[in-house]
């Protein structure tokens, strides 16, 4: 049975540019699309009002969603995300509510797989110092500052 890293707590502050501007480009798409949707576009069929969906519609549509999708490929790609969740982070700016749902979702999955890198890198060093540790216990003499180095180089 294998253990999965916790998932660290990570306040909005601390994260790259990248992913606050998608996360703030996320609830701006979002919540465009639902005042277009919800209230918008109700208006022009039942009270024969375009004025509103015309200029949101025009704000959403060539502007903030072409904005968002850069945005998902660029996050897609710098974190390496894969096509099935990058396509549902492109979509997501065109239902109501979905694009804050799936940028948080996006967000838990980044944090997550960074967890696991630190893990992995934590474990593989742990792993070199008992390496070190027993090779040392096995000479039975202490090491010179020399042979510290020349062990730290990497052999080729």
């Amino acid at each position: 049975m294998t253990e999965t890293a916790a998932v660290p707590a990570v306040t909005f502050g601390s994260r790259p540019f990248l992913l606050k501007f998608y996360v703030v480009l996320a609830w701006i798409t979002g919540t465009t699309i639902t005042i277009l949707e919800l209230v918008a576009l109700p208006l022009t069929w039942w009270a024969h009002s375009p004025g509103l969906g015309d200029v949101i519609g025009l704000i959403h549509g060539m502007g903030l969603y072409p904005l968002y999708v850069i945005t998902c490929l660029v996050v897609a790609f710098a974190y390496r995300v894969s096509i099935p969740h990058m396509a549902a982070m492109a979509l997501a700016g065109l239902l109501p509510f979905a694009s804050p749902a799936v940028a948080n979702w996006t967000l838990h999955h980044i944090d997550k797989r960074e967890a696991e890198k630190a893990a992995k890198s934590a474990a593989k060093a742990e792993r070199i110092a008992k390496k070190k540790a027993a090779r040392k216990a096995a000479a039975g003499t202490v090491p010179t500052q020399a042979q510290e180095e020349s062990e730290a180089l990497p052999s080729a």
